[in-house]
């Protein structure tokens, strides 16, 4: 018997076996966690693709005539981030420059870094430092409104496609059943995905916000006035470039995801792994799969980020292809790779966690089904058993 064949008859053993509302419960679980550990990662990832191109060479600060300002007088401890440098540290910053007048060094330093992150790790300091570490998890609100239902549709989704495809090739059928799955989520929650990435660009160096609840309500309002100003439509604002980036990278994500489970298969020996032995080889085939689906699809994530997030928008750049080709043009091709850190450490860590708690909820749940359906014996019937299994021997 073929590898796709036998995956294929493994899969409608599964389905037989397991109802889909235990496949919600194990699609939930894995959301849960999921949200809490790849929600940091996430925010990074959006500061980092909405950073503007600085000069190789910015000119000092120095340079221009600073006036003299009638300034109250600052201690040592009051100079540096609490005092004149703290927006340079965050994205969007408020500010054009740290004017400090005659305690310029102070800026002439910090003007050098801004509110720019050089990396994943430096993006985490600087947030943390400057924002308060809750920060790391702004949009977590949304993220779990929209990742719970989405999940639940995407995973059970594709379980039934999967094995409702009639074709047999173990590449073809999850790369079909896995971009129409994400189609169906990605259109159910995508006004939610747009909430969450305009309050993930949000930096606390606005100086409107004194909370994460006024962040929340300055994202909301701009929502109401962009649906006022542009009707309901505009939720759907960028699904298309989502679509553009999502089913490719699910299409990616379930071929290779497939591949490595029947790599690890192997190992088996025919028999039914256990709960330990799920989680990991769900968790290792996941981190794989999910990492290369992370890369070949970054470009489209770029692309998605900021036709979702800045406002002064060219209609022309409404085709994915023409607005990747502008950030080409004017970055370079890392500029298609901007946080491709974040993205694929959030990426094969959000695909390891949720494939590996959904594999583990369907195995528990198939085997609470077969306790449930085996047959019960009375006391009598027991004894009675036990005595014919004696007189036989």
């Amino acid at each position: 018997m073929s590898s796709s064949t036998s995956s294929a008859s493994r899969g409608s053993q599964e389905l037989s076996g397991i109802t889909t509302f235990q496949r919600m419960l194990s699609a939930c679980s894995g959301s849960l966690i999921n949200s809490l550990v790849a929600t940091p990662f996430d925010v990074i990832r959006v500061r980092l693709q909405l950073q503007e191109c600085v000069p190789a060479n910015p000119s000092p600060l120095k340079s221009y005539p600073l006036p003299e300002l009638n300034l109250p007088k600052l201690t040592t401890a009051d100079l540096g981030v609490k005092a004149c440098c703290r927006d340079v540290f965050s994205m969007p910053s408020s500010v054009d420059y740290c004017v400090a007048s005659h305690f310029d060094e102070c800026a002439v330093q910090q003007y050098s870094q801004r509110q720019l992150f050089s990396g994943t790790w430096d993006g985490f300091t600087k947030v943390s430092r400057n924002e308060g570490i809750t920060a790391l998890w702004r949009g977590l609100s949304p993220t779990l409104v929209m990742t719970i239902p989405s999940n639940v549709i995407y995973f059970v989704g594709y379980d039934h496609l999967r094995n409702a495809i009639p074709i047999q090739s173990s590449t073809l059928a999850p790369l079909i059943a896995g971009g129409f799955a994400r189609m169906l989520s990605t259109t159910a929650v995508s006004p939610f995905e747009l909430f969450r990435t305009r309050l993930q660009s949000v930096a606390s160096s606005n100086q409107q916000l004194r909370s994460s609840r006024d962040a929340f309500l300055m994202t909301w309002d701009g929502v109401k006035v962009m649906v006022r100003e542009q009707g309901i439509g505009a939720l759907w604002r960028g699904l298309a470039l989502t679509l553009w980036r999502d089913v490719p990278f699910s299409a990616v994500y379930w071929t290779g995801y497939e591949k490595c489970r029947q790599v690890l298969d192997r190992y088996n020996n025919g028999r039914t792994p256990g709960e330990a032995e799920t989680f990991v080889q769900a968790f290792a085939a996941g981190a794989l799969s999910g990492s290369f689906a992370a890369f070949v699809t970054t470009p489209f994530d770029v692309g998605k980020t900021r036709r979702q997030v800045l406002r002064n928008r060219d209609p022309t750049m409404d085709s994915m292809l023409a607005l990747l080709r502008k950030i080409a043009k004017e970055e370079g091709i890392p500029g298609l790779f901007r946080g491709l850190g974040p993205r694929m450490m959030k990426v094969s860590v959000s695909c390891a966690i949720m494939i590996s708690f959904y594999e583990v909820g369907k195995h528990l749940s198939m085997r609470s089904n077969e306790k449930s359906q085996s047959p019960k014996f009375s006391p009598h019937e027991k004894e009675d058993e036990i005595l014919m299994a004696s007189t036989a021997d």
